[in-house]
């Protein structure tokens, strides 16, 4: 269920001009800023969900790309299945 509410960010990321806007605006410098960005808009999404969703996402519009956050998965290491990374782990990188 994650994985499709990542996939929806990303769509919404791709469909909406001022929320592709604010991201870029923002600047994350990592996938786990990326994934507070994703849960600051109401996304319940772990940086896991975000880089298995950017593997997956096929783009659907063509006003916007989330090609640009595919970089986002440059030396990001997933945890192993069954792991959860916890709030206070990603706020300390």
């Amino acid at each position: 269920m994650a994985l499709e509410t990542a996939l929806k960010f990303l769509e919404r990321i791709e469909r909406e001009t001022t929320l592709r806007q604010q991201l870029y605006i923002s600047k994350p410098p990592n996938i786990q800023k990326l994934t507070e960005f994703a849960r600051g808009k109401g996304f319940v999404v772990t940086a896991d969900d975000i880089a298995d969703a950017l593997d997956q996402y096929q783009e659907k519009f063509i006003t916007g790309s989330v090609e640009p956050l595919k970089l986002y998965l440059k030396g990001f290491k997933r945890l192993p299945s069954g792991e959860e990374t916890s709030l206070a782990e990603i706020e300390s990188e």
